[in-house]
Protein backbone atom coordinates (compact mmCIF):
# COMPACT_ATOMS: atom_id res chain seq x y z
CA UNK A 1 0.00 0.00 0.00
CA UNK A 2 1.31 3.44 -0.86
CA UNK A 3 1.92 6.14 1.74
CA UNK A 4 -1.09 8.02 0.42
CA UNK A 5 -3.25 4.93 0.69
CA UNK A 6 -2.17 4.27 4.28
CA UNK A 7 -2.86 7.87 5.22
CA UNK A 8 -6.33 7.69 3.65
CA UNK A 9 -7.08 4.46 5.54
CA UNK A 10 -6.08 6.04 8.86
CA UNK A 11 -8.14 9.15 8.08
CA UNK A 12 -11.23 7.08 7.24
CA UNK A 13 -10.83 5.12 10.48
CA UNK A 14 -10.62 8.32 12.51
CA UNK A 15 -13.70 9.73 10.77
CA UNK A 16 -15.67 6.58 11.58
CA UNK A 17 -14.67 6.75 15.24
CA UNK A 18 -15.63 10.42 15.43
CA UNK A 19 -19.06 9.66 13.95
CA UNK A 20 -19.71 7.05 16.64
CA UNK A 21 -18.55 9.42 19.37
CA UNK A 22 -20.59 12.23 17.89
CA UNK A 23 -23.77 10.19 18.30
CA UNK A 24 -22.91 9.34 21.88
CA UNK A 25 -21.34 12.56 23.08
CA UNK A 26 -24.55 14.52 23.57
CA UNK A 27 -25.92 11.98 26.02
CA UNK A 28 -22.58 11.08 27.56
CA UNK A 29 -21.71 14.58 28.65
CA UNK A 30 -25.29 15.51 29.41
CA UNK A 31 -25.34 12.86 32.11
CA UNK A 32 -21.68 12.96 33.07
CA UNK A 33 -21.32 16.60 33.97
CA UNK A 34 -23.40 15.95 37.08
CA UNK A 35 -21.68 12.81 38.27
CA UNK A 36 -19.78 14.51 41.07
CA UNK A 37 -21.91 14.00 44.13
CA UNK A 38 -20.55 15.37 47.43
CA UNK A 39 -18.63 12.90 49.57
CA UNK A 40 -20.54 11.00 52.22
CA UNK A 41 -17.87 11.30 54.87
CA UNK A 42 -16.62 7.73 54.52
CA UNK A 43 -14.58 5.68 52.09
CA UNK A 44 -16.38 5.33 48.77
CA UNK A 45 -17.28 1.92 47.42
CA UNK A 46 -18.86 0.30 44.40
CA UNK A 47 -22.34 1.03 45.73
CA UNK A 48 -21.50 4.74 45.98
CA UNK A 49 -19.99 4.81 42.49
CA UNK A 50 -23.24 3.55 41.00
CA UNK A 51 -25.54 5.55 43.24
CA UNK A 52 -23.99 8.92 42.49
CA UNK A 53 -24.65 8.51 38.77
CA UNK A 54 -28.21 7.39 39.27
CA UNK A 55 -29.20 9.96 41.91
CA UNK A 56 -28.21 13.04 39.92
CA UNK A 57 -29.99 12.34 36.64
CA UNK A 58 -32.86 14.66 37.54
CA UNK A 59 -30.46 17.55 38.04
CA UNK A 60 -29.02 17.00 34.57
CA UNK A 61 -32.32 17.41 32.82
CA UNK A 62 -33.55 20.15 35.13
CA UNK A 63 -30.53 22.37 34.48
CA UNK A 64 -29.49 21.60 30.92
CA UNK A 65 -32.47 20.46 28.86
CA UNK A 66 -34.74 23.47 29.38
CA UNK A 67 -35.53 24.70 25.87
CA UNK A 68 -36.14 28.23 27.16
CA UNK A 69 -32.51 28.67 28.23
CA UNK A 70 -30.46 31.17 26.28
CA UNK A 71 -27.20 29.92 24.84
CA UNK A 72 -25.05 31.99 27.25
CA UNK A 73 -26.96 30.58 30.23
CA UNK A 74 -26.76 27.02 28.93
CA UNK A 75 -23.01 27.31 28.43
CA UNK A 76 -22.50 28.91 31.82
CA UNK A 77 -24.31 26.04 33.53
CA UNK A 78 -22.39 23.47 31.54
CA UNK A 79 -19.04 25.08 32.39
CA UNK A 80 -19.72 25.01 36.13
CA UNK A 81 -20.87 21.41 36.06
CA UNK A 82 -18.00 20.30 33.85
CA UNK A 83 -15.48 21.75 36.29
CA UNK A 84 -17.22 20.11 39.23
CA UNK A 85 -17.51 16.62 37.82
CA UNK A 86 -14.58 15.93 35.50
CA UNK A 87 -10.99 15.61 36.68
CA UNK A 88 -9.86 18.08 34.02
CA UNK A 89 -6.15 18.19 35.01
CA UNK A 90 -5.93 14.39 34.97
CA UNK A 91 -7.71 14.17 31.62
CA UNK A 92 -5.49 16.93 30.23
CA UNK A 93 -2.34 15.08 31.25
CA UNK A 94 -3.62 11.90 29.67
CA UNK A 95 -4.76 13.32 26.35
CA UNK A 96 -1.45 15.15 25.86
CA UNK A 97 0.55 12.04 26.84
CA UNK A 98 4.29 12.51 26.50
CA UNK A 99 3.77 16.06 25.31
CA UNK A 100 2.43 17.03 28.74
CA UNK A 101 5.78 16.16 30.31
CA UNK A 102 7.63 18.28 27.75
CA UNK A 103 5.34 21.30 28.03
CA UNK A 104 6.21 24.14 30.40
CA UNK A 105 3.70 25.05 33.15
CA UNK A 106 2.29 28.12 31.33
CA UNK A 107 1.67 25.98 28.21
CA UNK A 108 -0.08 23.33 30.31
CA UNK A 109 -2.33 25.97 31.84
CA UNK A 110 -3.14 27.39 28.42
CA UNK A 111 -4.04 23.95 27.14
CA UNK A 112 -6.35 23.13 30.06
CA UNK A 113 -8.11 26.46 29.58
CA UNK A 114 -8.70 25.99 25.86
CA UNK A 115 -9.62 22.31 26.37
CA UNK A 116 -12.39 23.34 28.75
CA UNK A 117 -13.64 25.92 26.26
CA UNK A 118 -13.72 23.34 23.48
CA UNK A 119 -15.81 21.00 25.63
CA UNK A 120 -18.25 23.80 26.43
CA UNK A 121 -18.49 24.83 22.78
CA UNK A 122 -19.01 21.29 21.55
CA UNK A 123 -21.56 19.93 23.98
CA UNK A 124 -23.50 22.71 25.71
CA UNK A 125 -25.81 23.48 22.76
CA UNK A 126 -27.00 19.88 22.42
CA UNK A 127 -28.94 19.19 25.60
CA UNK A 128 -32.36 20.67 24.80
CA UNK A 129 -33.11 17.76 22.45
CA UNK A 130 -32.77 15.07 25.14
CA UNK A 131 -35.27 16.01 27.85
CA UNK A 132 -37.12 12.69 27.44
CA UNK A 133 -34.11 10.37 27.79
CA UNK A 134 -33.94 7.83 30.63
CA UNK A 135 -30.73 6.81 32.41
CA UNK A 136 -30.25 3.39 34.03
CA UNK A 137 -27.23 2.24 36.06
CA UNK A 138 -26.02 -1.35 35.70
CA UNK A 139 -23.06 -3.33 36.99
CA UNK A 140 -20.28 -1.55 38.89
CA UNK A 141 -16.79 -3.07 38.80
CA UNK A 142 -13.85 -2.12 41.00
CA UNK A 143 -10.73 -1.42 38.92
CA UNK A 144 -7.08 -2.03 39.73
CA UNK A 145 -6.11 1.56 40.60
CA UNK A 146 -7.21 2.44 44.12
CA UNK A 147 -10.55 4.20 44.30
CA UNK A 148 -11.44 3.66 40.64
CA UNK A 149 -14.58 1.99 39.29
CA UNK A 150 -16.18 1.17 35.96
CA UNK A 151 -19.90 1.86 36.01
CA UNK A 152 -22.07 0.34 33.28
CA UNK A 153 -25.17 2.22 32.22
CA UNK A 154 -27.86 2.41 29.57
CA UNK A 155 -29.27 5.61 28.12
CA UNK A 156 -32.75 5.15 26.66
CA UNK A 157 -33.68 8.07 24.37
CA UNK A 158 -37.24 9.00 23.49
CA UNK A 159 -36.52 7.74 19.97
CA UNK A 160 -33.91 5.34 18.68
CA UNK A 161 -31.93 2.47 20.14
CA UNK A 162 -30.62 2.40 23.74
CA UNK A 163 -26.98 3.35 24.19
CA UNK A 164 -24.73 1.27 26.45
CA UNK A 165 -22.17 3.46 28.19
CA UNK A 166 -19.31 2.67 30.58
CA UNK A 167 -17.93 5.30 32.96
CA UNK A 168 -14.49 5.25 34.58
CA UNK A 169 -14.71 7.19 37.81
CA UNK A 170 -12.62 7.58 40.91
CA UNK A 171 -13.04 8.85 44.42
CA UNK A 172 -10.88 11.97 44.74
CA UNK A 173 -10.72 13.78 48.07
CA UNK A 174 -14.15 12.50 49.07
CA UNK A 175 -15.81 13.31 45.73
CA UNK A 176 -16.29 11.26 42.60
CA UNK A 177 -14.63 12.54 39.46
CA UNK A 178 -14.98 11.23 35.92
CA UNK A 179 -11.82 10.16 34.10
CA UNK A 180 -13.25 8.64 30.93
CA UNK A 181 -16.46 7.66 29.14
CA UNK A 182 -16.66 4.67 26.80
CA UNK A 183 -19.37 4.11 24.22
CA UNK A 184 -19.49 1.00 22.02
CA UNK A 185 -16.01 0.16 23.28
CA UNK A 186 -14.55 3.51 22.21
CA UNK A 187 -12.81 5.62 24.84
CA UNK A 188 -13.33 9.35 24.51
CA UNK A 189 -10.05 10.04 26.32
CA UNK A 190 -8.11 7.75 23.97
CA UNK A 191 -9.81 9.27 20.92
CA UNK A 192 -8.87 12.78 22.03
CA UNK A 193 -5.33 11.62 22.78
CA UNK A 194 -4.96 10.27 19.24
CA UNK A 195 -6.52 13.36 17.67
CA UNK A 196 -4.38 15.79 19.66
CA UNK A 197 -1.18 13.83 19.11
CA UNK A 198 -1.75 14.06 15.37
CA UNK A 199 -2.33 17.81 15.59
CA UNK A 200 0.82 18.30 17.67
CA UNK A 201 2.85 16.23 15.25
CA UNK A 202 1.58 18.36 12.37
CA UNK A 203 2.70 21.41 14.36
CA UNK A 204 6.29 20.23 14.64
CA UNK A 205 5.85 18.64 18.06
CA UNK A 206 4.66 21.87 19.66
CA UNK A 207 1.74 21.81 22.08
CA UNK A 208 1.37 25.50 21.28
CA UNK A 209 0.40 24.47 17.75
CA UNK A 210 -2.47 22.36 19.08
CA UNK A 211 -3.58 25.23 21.33
CA UNK A 212 -3.62 27.59 18.36
CA UNK A 213 -5.77 25.19 16.35
CA UNK A 214 -8.24 24.73 19.19
CA UNK A 215 -8.47 28.49 19.74
CA UNK A 216 -9.13 29.01 16.05
CA UNK A 217 -11.98 26.51 16.29
CA UNK A 218 -13.42 28.37 19.28
CA UNK A 219 -13.11 31.75 17.59
CA UNK A 220 -15.04 30.49 14.58
CA UNK A 221 -18.14 30.23 16.78
CA UNK A 222 -19.61 33.68 17.57
CA UNK A 223 -21.71 32.30 20.44
CA UNK A 224 -18.56 31.18 22.22
CA UNK A 225 -17.12 34.65 21.98
CA UNK A 226 -20.03 36.37 23.68
CA UNK A 227 -20.49 33.60 26.22
CA UNK A 228 -16.90 33.30 27.40
CA UNK A 229 -16.77 36.99 28.19
CA UNK A 230 -19.71 36.73 30.60
CA UNK A 231 -18.79 33.46 32.32
CA UNK A 232 -15.30 34.17 33.64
Amino acid sequence: MTKTGRKAKVTNSMVARRRILGRLAIVLFGIAVLAAAPGRGHAAGAEDAGAFLASLTDRVFAQLTDESLSMPERRQRFRVLFRESFDVPAIGRFVLGRYWRKAKPPVREDFLSVFEEIMVQRFAPKFARYAESRFEVGLVRRLGPKGQYMVASTVVPAEGEPLHIDWRVRDKDGRFKILDVLGQGISMALTLRSEYASAIKDSGGRVEGLIEKLRARIESDPDTQTTSNTEN
